[in-house]
């Protein structure tokens, strides 16, 4: 080390900073806990309770329950007075009740992923930078799903859809809707239902999730206008559709620009396309210390770039690319009048439309 000054002030502020990283790190671990274990449901307006009460209620070791309830009590996600703690109901929306526009539980699953895969994301940063979707732990796509579900139940039909222009008449008129990337499908299976007289197909190259997707579209047997399809993003086959959407899977793809431009081919004159991506800035310095940004680039790293670069293309456009660079992608595909529609802080909607010819 060079014979420099230290600034012992700047110093000790940073060591603070980590620590406190390392405690919201660990506190996520016991959020998994608590979630998998049913801890917070439990606690969801029973009120103040005893670590002795919840173990009886939930089944579990009374000892490891106190120290869970301690964790939970010094870090502020619940109160505690003298042997009772208390989930707070505006806390409880975050970490118990589903469809709330609160509900982010999932996030800690998708963390924890993270940690599962360090071996096989140091090997990635030591040779080709992949890792295929299929090699990332069963939980993370589990987190995914319902970390993102939130965002679809809220926004999707609220916000984003009626910022395109013409999108929802389209809906309203009977359109054949592609999204590709669907995973499990449940903005697939949203879509269908929120607009029954549209036809709505899912794509996704990862076999496992179509089957999954498949099994959820046959425990709702309403929903008649659904099908999922094993595809890879540049060959979606059939068509032509009226709509097609990339719901936070753009930036996962290989080869975006192929996606794209088979999306321009296989919409009819006038079709749209939609892709919503998770919130970034064009800068890195815009968004310095913005915690969606941190959690962004921490994706980007572990999962999403990774992902891409498995894929053949390997584009590697990162969830934290910008919404210039999305535009432009969506412009190179021949699209029209391709913007920002919406930006909520948490998503960018990027749209664009194909010529009426």
């Amino acid at each position: 080390m060079t014979d420099t000054h230290i600034d012992e002030a700047k110093a000790e502020a940073f060591v603070g900073q980590l620590i406190t990283d390392l405690a919201g790190a660990a506190s996520t671990a016991m959020t998994v806990v608590g979630d998998r274990l049913g801890l917070y449901r439990a606690m969801t307006g029973a009120g103040p309770v005893t670590a002795e009460k919840l173990a009886a209620t939930t089944g579990l070791h009374p000892r490891l329950v106190a120290e869970w309830l301690g964790n939970q009590a010094v870090s502020g996600y619940v109160t505690v007075d003298g042997d009772t703690f208390e989930l707070p109901i505006e806390h409880a929306l975050a970490l118990s009740v589903v469809d709330s526009p609160a509900y982010v539980v999932g996030g800690a699953e998708i963390v924890t992923g993270y940690f599962l895969n360090l071996e096989q994301l140091e090997h990635a940063f030591r040779t080709d930078g992949g890792i295929p979707y299929a090699e990332m732990p069963a939980g993370l796509h589990h987190g995914i799903e319902r970390f993102f579900r939130t965002a679809y139940v809220n926004q999707l039909a609220q916000v984003w859809f009626p910022a395109v222009p013409g999108l929802v008449e389209k809906l309203q008129g009977g359109a054949r809707v592609a999204d590709v990337g669907c995973g499990h499908g449940f903005a697939t299976r949203l879509i269908a239902r929120t607009w029954p007289t549209a036809t709505v197909m899912g794509f996704d190259n990862h076999a496992p999730s179509i089957a999954t997707a498949r099994a959820r579209a046959i425990e709702d047997p309403d929903l008649g206008n659904v099908t999922f399809q094993v595809a890879d993003s540049a060959d979606l086959g059939a068509g032509p559709f009226d709509v097609v959407c990339f719901f936070d899977a753009l930036h996962d793809l290989g080869d975006p620009e192929a996606a794209l431009r088979a999306a321009y081919d296989r919409l009819a004159p006038g079709g749209i396309v939609v892709a919503v991506e998770p919130w970034s800035t064009d800068r890195p310095a815009d968004a310095i210390g913005n915690p969606i940004a941190r959690l962004g680039y921490a994706g980007s790293t572990a999962l999403c770039t990774p992902t891409s670069l498995a894929q053949p293309g390997a584009y590697g456009l990162g969830t934290c690319g910008g919404p210039a660079k999305r535009v432009a992608l969506l412009t190179a595909a021949g699209f029209e009048d391709a913007r920002v529609v919406a930006d909520t802080g948490h998503n960018l909607v990027v749209a664009g439309v194909k010529a009426a010819g």
